[in-house]
Formats: structure tokens, sequence, C-alpha cells
């Protein structure tokens, strides 16, 4: 005979547990009087932390309220009687000396249907899940090749759907990397974010490269999602490797710095400098001077703290750098000096 979904007057019947298995399609039925003894606290059905089961002074606390003629909602269990919700409950008729409790009896679930209805419960009924056991179910779920949706997960946890997506990515990610042969080093350096960003790259072999890449150079997620990006509008493998591998050799110093110990420098605020120097090398004096009559004091005022900044540059680059040009740059420097400078843009003016 099938299982039914059945309900009775007693005051343990919650109507929003039955509410969410009938809205599971969960079949089950409701048992007023089941044996304590019988029932089996098995792992895989639930999702708290051992240490966070029937906290002792909740439970003390519901002991006493059952012993002055407190009702509460109904445990949830599986037909083979294992636990799902309502550790807290069970373990203070137990400290009550009470042989029997009511039950809801679900049949035919699966482990990871037990721990998804046990996290909805929990934060619906109980002491709210910390964040770490929510990883743990959506981690456990996606482990398993579940695909996992954001919005019910985060309608069921309370945790923003951008956070699950990014524990999906990064769980994904690991199992990834493990396939691919990836070393074990290598993923364990990378931060979580990073995790996540690289598992948007497409191909297989770009991502092993681009991972190495990311760990070897410690670079940080958002140089990661740029490359990850660049690499997957790429046209071919080829193409994409051929990307990463230009990178790589861009970051020969950064590596070698990791490779020694060392955090990779920023360079950041040079590379900034150099842009805008090698801006103002494409003006003359004339155009440099054409500036609107009512905009000249500030100019002037501008001009002169930087003539007398990169005084101080130049004096420290003399004896601080080795200026000792390539012979190519010599040729290309001789060669700019004798193009013709562009006009000042308007910018220039301000």
């Amino acid at each position: 005979m099938a299982p039914r979904n059945s309900r009775t007057t007693h005051p343990a019947v919650s109507q929003q547990i039955e509410q969410m298995l009938n809205a599971r399609n969960i079949a089950f039925d409701f048992e007023a009087n089941v044996q304590i003894a019988e029932i089996r606290d098995a792992e895989g059905n639930q999702v708290r932390l051992t240490e966070h089961r029937a906290p002792k002074d909740q439970v003390a606390k519901y002991s006493v309220a059952m012993k002055h003629g407190a009702t509460f909602p109904a445990i949830v269990l599986n037909d083979r009687l294992e636990r799902i919700d309502g550790n807290t409950r069970l373990e203070a008729r137990i400290k009550n000396g009470d042989e029997t409790i009511p039950a809801y009896i679900c049949h035919g679930l699966t482990p990871l249907q037990a721990r998804s209805l046990s996290v909805e419960l929990n934060q619906s009924n109980g002491l709210a899940m910390t964040e770490e056991e929510i990883r743990r179910f959506v981690d456990g779920a996606v482990e398993e090749g579940q695909t996992a949706d954001l919005k019910t997960l985060s309608r069921m946890t309370g945790v923003g759907d951008s956070k699950i997506a990014r524990w999906v990515a990064e769980t994904q990610f690991k199992a990834r990397a493990e396939r691919e042969g990836v070393d074990e080093r290598q993923v364990n350096a990378l931060p979580a974010s990073t995790r996540a960003a690289l598992q948007a790259t497409r191909l297989a072999a770009v991502f092993r490269a681009l991972t190495e890449l990311a760990a070897d150079a410690r670079m940080k997620v958002s140089e990661v999602k740029k490359l990850v990006a660049r690499a997957n509008a790429a046209s071919s493998e080829s193409e994409a490797l051929a990307i990463v591998a230009s990178e790589r050799e861009l970051r020969a110093d950064e590596i070698r710095a990791v490779a020694s110990g060392f955090s990779p420098r920023d360079d950041r605020s040079s590379k900034g400098s150099a842009q805008h120097i090698g801006g103002l090398m494409r003006f003359n004096v004339d155009a440099l001077l054409d500036v609107a009559p009512e905009k000249q004091f500030e100019t002037f005022s501008r001009m002169k703290n930087l003539r007398d900044r990169l005084d101080q540059v130049v004096s420290r680059a003399e004896q601080e750098w080795d200026l000792t040009p390539p012979a190519d740059e010599e040729q290309s420097e001789t060669a700019d000096q004798t193009n013709e400078p562009e006009a000042a843009p308007a910018a220039v003016a301000g």
C-alpha cells in the first residue's frame, strides 16, 4: 500500500512542516507515538555539525517546558526512522524519560533530499544554521553532481544567491582542477574568489595553464577575471594558450619573486607615471604654451610644480638607475626626435 499524507488533530501536528513536505511532493505519515528507542542517528541525512545538534542549554529549556505541558511540533524522520529534524526536541524527551515522541515519517527520501529538507526546517523552525553548515550542504550537493538552483537555495538558507554562486563555482573548480591534474599546492595557494573566477575558463588546456599562472604569479582576482575573459574570447585553443603564455612572460619577475618566497612587486604607480610622461612627450613647446588666457596662471603653477618634481626624479634616476640604453632603442629615440609633435589637446589647458 502506498504511503499517504495524513492529518490528525494531535497538538504536535504542524501546518508549516506539512506545507513544506507537500511543496516538495514528499509522501509522509504522522505518527503520534514513535518509539524513541527505535530512532537512529545516522550521518548523511542532516546538515548541522555534530557539536551544534541539540545544545545542552536548549535541551534543558525544552525539557522544563515539556514537563509543564508545553507542546512542540513533531520531529521529522525518514522511513528508516533516521533523524532529519528535531534533535533538540528529541533529546528533551529523552531527558524527561519519555519512551515515545510524535513524528512525521517521510517516505522514499534520498540522503540529499533529506539534507535539503533539514536545511529548510532548521532555518524556519529551529536555531538558524551557521554559514559553515550551509556551505557544507551546498558543497556536498555540488560534489554529488547536482545543479544548483540559486534562487531556491537562497530562499531556503537566507544566504544571497551571489554568494551561493561563488561557493558553487569554487567547489566545481576544485573538482575540475583535480580531474585536470593541477598540482594540489597550486590549488591551495589560490584564494576562494580566484578559484571561482578561474572556473569560468572554457577549455581544459587553457584552464590548466591559467590556474598554474594565477598560482605562480599570485595574480589578483580582478586580473584573473580579465585574463579569463580574453582567453574565452579567443578564436581557438592555440590562440587562448598563446594569450596565457604571453601573460606568463610578462609576469616572469613576479613568478620568480613568488618562487623565492616574496610577494610580487606592485608596479601600478610606476606604469601610470610612465604613461603620463609619454603623453607629455607628444607635444612640443609651442603646443604646451597654447593655453587659454584664463587658464594660464593655473597651468603655469602646475607646470612649475611638475618641473620641480621632475628635477628631483632626474637627479635620483642618474644615481640609482642603469641608464645604458640598448642599441635598438638608441636608434628609435633618434627617429622619434625627428617626428613632428602633435598639437596640444584642449585638456592640457585645464
